[in-house]
């Protein structure tokens, strides 16, 4: 009976020992698992939602991506022209459209729906300046105002992208 007790009280040394670890490890990785999704809005009474996330389908290129969502029925987004970003310095960024890449080949992509590369988010946005987000619709060109959390995602999604944090 002793083997029994002495295997059941190493195993629960050894998993109160690891078990934090595991956990430290997982948190960790939580933000970098996780889509970063907000809601945007402008003046005109236009609302997309934007989930950014990592590509996980093999058969397109890796990389992250800003997926955006109309919340407002009828709201048809362009499934060729980028989408453009710009900071209040005249920076401006052209991310290409992906939107092929929402649907199996052959398949009708979703009107309300647009897809955008974010690796040409280079050089990356500054974290200290504002962000204006702009798409084309059938209704013309929408315009967003991203907020500081917003804007401070992309940032250091750009920056994790070069490696580091470099200007």
């Amino acid at each position: 009976m002793k083997p029994p007790i002495r295997l059941a009280g190493l195993l629960r040394r050894s998993l109160g020992a690891v078990l934090p670890l595991l956990l430290v490890l997982l948190f960790r990785a939580a933000p970098a698992l996780a889509a970063d999704s907000w809601s945007l809005a402008d003046g005109a009474g236009h609302r997309l939602n934007a989930r950014v996330f990592e590509q996980p389908f093999p058969e397109y290129p890796s990389g992250q991506r800003l997926r955006l969502n109309a919340l407002e029925p009828g709201l048809v987004l362009d499934h060729h022209d980028e989408l453009v970003l710009s900071d209040s310095s005249g920076q401006e960024w052209s991310l290409p459209n992906r939107s092929e890449e929402l649907v199996q080949k052959a398949a009708a992509i979703p009107v309300g729906s647009a897809q955008f590369d974010l690796d040409a988010l280079m050089p990356r946005p500054s974290e200290a300046l504002p962000l204006h987000l702009s798409v084309t619709s059938d209704s013309g060109a929408l315009g967003f105002d991203l907020t500081p959390d917003q804007a401070m995602v992309l940032h250091s999604l750009a920056s994790a992208a070069q490696g580091g944090d470099q200007a």
